[in-house]
């Protein structure tokens, strides 16, 4: 007798027994199928998590920074001044865009002597402290002086940069800031000014200085 005729008979003799014989095969094939796709489920959320908890694991909680809208600076020579952008030529940049606005400061450097670098003060300090910016109160730029000798001159960190002590004798030029308006930034001028970057030749101005001639922020 072949398997195939065992079956039939089996089946025919015995139909409720063998109801519950394939219902049951079909309750652990539909386990085995669920236990597989749950599986398969769980997989993949643990894979989610364990990505997730590496991103936090990063510095700064596995966020980047876009250089887009950072912090930052841009110096250099007036081409274009027009209402609400001003465009310079740079050293480094090349030509940038400056946006401005109705909250923009605009200021112009005017010269001082060392006796206006205090404790507390914002300063802006050139490359080889040859020149230095005394910055108004409320002022983002620059870095805070912390101690002023007969000397030198203490800085506090910056952003990007360490405290520094400078010697005075390098320091040529003092200047302060006076308020100035949109229309004394002309073409031909040298301007520093601090606000965020938006793209690679765009960048929106918090604040605008106009700089003495030859100066050596300009450099």
């Amino acid at each position: 007798m072949s398997i195939k005729t065992s079956t039939e008979e089996w089946v025919r003799k015995g139909p409720a027994q063998a109801i519950a014989v394939f219902a049951a095969a079909g309750l652990v094939v539909g386990a085995v199928i669920g236990l597989g796709a749950g599986y398969k489920i769980e997989q993949n959320r643990t894979r989610s998590d364990v990505k997730r908890l590496q991103q936090e694991l990063k510095p700064g909680g596995g966020k980047t920074t876009s250089k887009a809208q950072a912090p930052g600076q841009r110096v250099g020579k007036v081409t274009v001044a027009a209402a609400g952008t001003i465009t310079l030529s740079t050293t480094k940049r090349g030509t940038q865009v400056l946006h401005t606005t109705s909250a923009t400061l605009f200021e112009k450097a005017t010269p001082a002597t060392i006796a206006a670098v205090q404790v507390g003060r914002r300063v802006l300090v050139s490359l080889g402290a040859r020149e230095i910016i005394v910055l108004p109160a409320g002022s983002k730029l620059g870095r805070a002086v912390t101690a002023v000798a007969s000397d030198s001159i203490s800085l506090a960190k910056g952003t990007s940069s360490p405290s520094a002590k400078l010697k005075t004798t390098l320091v040529k030029k003092v200047e302060t800031l006076k308020s100035a308006t949109a229309a004394d930034v002309k073409v031909g001028a040298e301007v520093l000014a601090g606000g965020n970057v938006v793209t690679q030749s765009s960048f929106n101005a918090n604040e605008v200085i106009v700089l003495l001639a030859g100066s050596a922020f300009a450099i």
